[in-house]
């Protein structure tokens, strides 16, 4: 086995602060993080365990890959910046070498090169991303309509750029030719366990380490997953452009200088505005117990001289899907309390709640005007009437890889592993029907679930519930993976008409109800969830308000043999409360999934959507599955928890459905 180790950048007592391509990429985002990101007194929401990290988006398993394309590589393994830049220069004293990991330095600037490779006078560039790339589409995937570079490139683009410029100011005589390697959606895994064979491993340091099975060294996988794409005409095109760094801009080459230059301070001034929403540099309330501090609450307070607790009551930030919070700060407005209804541009419709109503009711629930759920009754009532009992809930849980598990599949192709199912009879009795977990290492899933849900769906013609569009969109791949299956099932047309009755056609609607996105968003407002809708939000909210919730589900009674039928709890009580005589939120009743201090953090960073990639928990815990990396017993108490949590996602569902019927007949 060949192991690649790949650690944090900062090593050793010679470690000067640089410009790095890491640091380089934040500080675009905002200059004033520069004196946060290496500050350990301040929280930071990317600062996160670097193993959860490599489960959960593959990075790291695409860099392994990657250098498996270019056989004879030598790595860059020198302990601390002089070092690593003087073996650097040793291998590029030769005319033609391939490195791993290259180390360039110029000034306060200094790079790692993932794959650099040196050809007489030509120096080719080689930056490997986790990002999901289709070869197919090509240049449509980063030029836009009118012409200029999509956002979503920006960044993977700038990154390029960085280092460009500094192999430039490095080597002027050289010729600099760059390229982004990445997976490459258009292409098809020939091989079964193809993950599995990148398999990451903590280190006993800060960082992670990718062991490559020794049938990958060839690189006829990793020519068959991987695209190398030639950049320097987008470079050209996004340097020629001003360098928008927050609320700061720079042409690039004059804006690189200025962060050199502010590298050891002074800070930048803030510059509030939209961008700040994004903040890595946020404290949660148990960080703050612990001392931590808050970066986004610093720069609100020194820039408007405002002490700590000014803010309490929520600011612009907190407005559910507003992006005019640079107007209004400009305007002299933080703090909720202060906006007024042209500051969010207020129009209310009478059959729903409009962008800027939610907005609105944020800014009275801030100034205590509000403190019970807004609702458009008449509406909601005829909504949640207009449903087919026996009503099914359901909840999948799905991964996404960047390198696929399975043979014949794509990257980032659609993975459905698990599901949960609930039944609410018209006469109020609820079950836990059934439930599914396939984990099988190798084994592709979709399918055989669909099987499973089908059968689970298939007495009745009931209304199928879920919450948002996660459900719908997913089982639209799954109807395209068995359209486009060169294994055609023996049963495919029977799954493509299942899924055609869940989501509807031209001539009907399909089963299945979106609670969330087309019920709950349009039509409740509750406090306490910042104006969301989602359904870890809502529930906590909704039991504050609920009689008849509090009663049902204050006893013993779920998984009990007298009460509600459960697959996985037995004599549970959900309505739980603290020692200040709240309602604590279910999901906090439930045991970590993982047993593991380092990725029981997995599910509050995916509702926060920061450092873990789109998948979050699913994504880390399938990927485990997949893995040789748990004991028997170890994944055995992974299966049961992940089977909990879907139970209680269906459960929760349910709970939301009770609730809101009840809010229509409050007075």
């Amino acid at each position: 086995m060949t192991v690649y180790i790949l650690r944090h950048r900062i090593f050793g007592a010679d470690a000067m602060r640089y410009l790095t391509k890491s640091r380089f990429n934040t500080a675009i985002t905002c200059p004033t993080k520069l004196a946060y990101l290496d500050d350990k007194a301040f929280a930071n929401a990317d600062r996160s365990n670097e193993f959860l990290k490599a489960l959960a988006d593959g990075g790291h398993q695409v860099g392994a890959l990657a250098k498996c394309l270019f056989p004879g590589g030598i790595e860059i393994s020198a302990i601390g910046h002089d070092a690593q830049v003087e073996q650097t220069n040793a291998l590029l004293s030769e005319d033609n070498v391939l490195i791993f990991e290259a180390a360039i330095r110029v000034g306060r600037l200094f790079i790692r090169a993932d794959l650099l490779r040196k050809i007489g006078t030509t120096i080719e560039l080689y930056e490997v991303k986790a990002k999901s790339f289709d070869s197919r589409e090509s240049d449509k995937l980063i030029i836009g309509a009118k012409g200029g570079i999509k956002s979503d490139f920006k960044p993977y683009l700038y990154d390029v750029a960085f280092q460009r410029h500094v192999l430039r100011l490095a080597f002027p005589q050289a010729k600099i030719v760059t390229h982004l390697v990445m997976p490459d959606k258009a292409k098809l895994c020939s091989e079964s366990m193809l993950a599995q064979r990148l398999l990451i491993k903590r280190t006993d340091g800060s960082g992670v380490e990718i062991e490559i099975d020794e049938s990958l060294r060839d690189g006829i996988l990793a020519n068959q997953m991987l695209h190398i794409l030639p950049v320097d005409k987008f470079l050209d095109q996004l340097t020629s452009e001003t360098l928008n760094a927050g609320r700061y801009a720079w042409a690039f080459v004059d804006g690189i200088a200025e962060l050199e230059s502010h590298i050891d301070g002074p800070t930048f001034p803030s510059r509030i505005g939209n961008h700040c929403k994004s903040c890595e540099f946020r404290a949660t309330k148990l960080e703050a117990q612990q001392g931590m501090r808050d970066g986004q609450l610093n720069c609100w307070t020194q820039t408007f001289r405002l002490p700590n607790d000014a803010l309490a009551q929520g600011t612009v930030f907190d407005l559910y899907s507003f992006n005019k919070a640079s107007e209004v700060i400009d305007s002299g407005k933080i703090a909720l309390p202060d906006l007024e209804t042209e500051d969010v541009k207020l129009k209310s419709e009478k059959e729903k709640i409009s962008l800027s109503h939610r907005q609105w009711l944020q800014c009275e629930e801030s100034r205590g005007a509000i403190d019970r759920p807004f609702l458009i009754k008449d509406v909601l009532a005829e909504k949640l009437e207009d449903v087919v009992y026996p009503l099914h809930f359901i909840d999948f849980e799905t991964a996404t890889p960047a390198i696929p598990f399975h043979v014949g599949r794509r990257p980032y192709e659609q993975l459905l592993f698990q599901f949960s199912h609930h039944r609410l009879d018209q006469d109020g009795r609820i079950t836990h029907v059934t439930q599914h977990l396939d984990s099988r290492p190798g084994e592709f899933p979709n399918f055989d679930v669909l099987r499973e849900l089908s059968q689970a769906l298939s007495d009745d013609n009931g209304s199928v519930i879920h919450w948002w569009n996660h459900e719908r969109t997913v089982l639209g791949k799954i109807k395209d993976q068995l359209i486009e299956s060169t294994d055609v099932p023996g049963d495919r047309d029977q799954l493509v008409a299942f899924i055609d009755s869940m989501t509807g056609g031209d001539e009907s609607k399909g089963r299945l109800v979106d609670l969330g996105m087309r019920i709950t968003l349009p039509l409740v407002f509750l406090p306490g969830t910042k104006g969301s809708s989602s359904i870890k939000k809502v529930l906590p909210a909704l039991l504050k308000f609920s009689n008849q919730l509090k009663e049902r589900y204050g006893k013993p009674s779920y998984g009990s043999a007298e009460g509600i039928p459960s697959l996985n709890f037995h004599d549970h009580t959900w309505i739980q409360y603290d020692d200040a005589g709240l309602i604590r939120d279910p999901y906090s009743l439930l045991a970590g999934r993982f047993n593991d201090p380092d990725l029981d953090g997995t599910e509050e960073a995916d509702e926060n959507n920061s450092a873990v990639a789109d998948g979050g928990a699913a994504m880390v815990a399938y990927s485990l599955l997949q893995s040789n990396l748990l004991s028997p017993v170890a994944r055995k108490e992974l299966e049961r928890q992940l089977l909990r949590y879907c139970e209680l996602d269906t459960l929760a569902m349910v709970m939301a459905f009770q609730a809101l019927q009840e809010q229509t007949s409050v007075n």
